[in-house]
């Protein structure tokens, strides 16, 4: 019988929660379940089931452990509610930490600018997404054109071998023999450009560069300190 007794309260108590859930969630019977409500009460009742199961085993300890193990649990969901709601800003200070360490790894601000952070060796490097290949650019304001090493170019889909390496570019490091040609889409986060004009560079030279040709078509650029913010 009062293995019966526990069972009833355990069962009052998970139909209370997942009530109690179910209207913290918005959700009503008579609406439409063709979206997400079906997962979210589902989510809602594992949640009052837990809490249920804890109940009761606490139920069977002295008053303070009960208590104790009752704010355990409203801590604990506190935390999963917590979690949720924050959540896009949660991923926007990962995403900020991970600049931190890698400074190639672009973060994006509230505003939805692209910021880098300054390397060690004084330079800004950017990872970028070349026609669904990754590619690291060092950011090169003297480069008149996207530059690709002939590594990244095959990253980039795109076959160094058959193209003619007889045009001319200006870099930092002074005018390099190369071969033109198009990009059909570079993204850095959230800034994407298509048919963008590059050139690719001779085998031997390591390295790629972000030049003018992307540079130019940005609202602007600018720096300061050691952040490098790029504005759509």
């Amino acid at each position: 019988m009062k293995a019966f007794g526990y069972f009833i309260l355990a069962l009052l108590i998970l139909i209370a929660l997942a009530a109690l859930g179910s209207w913290a969630l918005g959700i009503r019977l008579g609406e439409d379940w063709s979206d997400t409500r079906g997962v979210r009460l589902a989510w809602a009742g594992t949640l009052a089931a837990l809490f249920s199961v804890g109940l009761l085993a606490s139920s069977r300890q002295k008053a303070s452990t009960t208590i104790f193990s009752l704010l355990a649990w409203a801590g604990a969901f506190l935390i999963l509610i917590l979690a949720y709601s924050y959540r896009d800003e949660a991923k926007a200070m990962w995403t900020r930490i991970r600049g931190e360490f890698f400074g190639s790894e672009a973060v994006v601000t509230a505003t939805g600018n692209v910021e880098l952070r300054r390397m060690p060796d004084s330079h800004f490097y950017a990872d970028a997404d070349v026609n669904g290949g990754k590619v690291t650019f060092m950011v090169d304001t003297g480069a008149t054109t996207v530059a690709l090493s002939w590594r990244d170019a095959r990253a980039a889909g795109i076959d160094p071998a058959s193209l003619d390496f007889s045009q001319t570019v200006m870099t930092a490091g002074g005018p390099v023999k190369s071969a033109f040609v198009r990009l059909g889409r570079l993204a850095i986060g959230p800034i994407v450009r298509l048919d963008v004009a590059a050139a690719v560079l001779p085998e031997g030279i390591e390295g790629s560069l972000l030049g003018l040709s992307f540079l130019d078509t940005l609202t602007s650029y600018q720096i300061s300190g050691d952040r490098l913010t790029l504005r759509d």
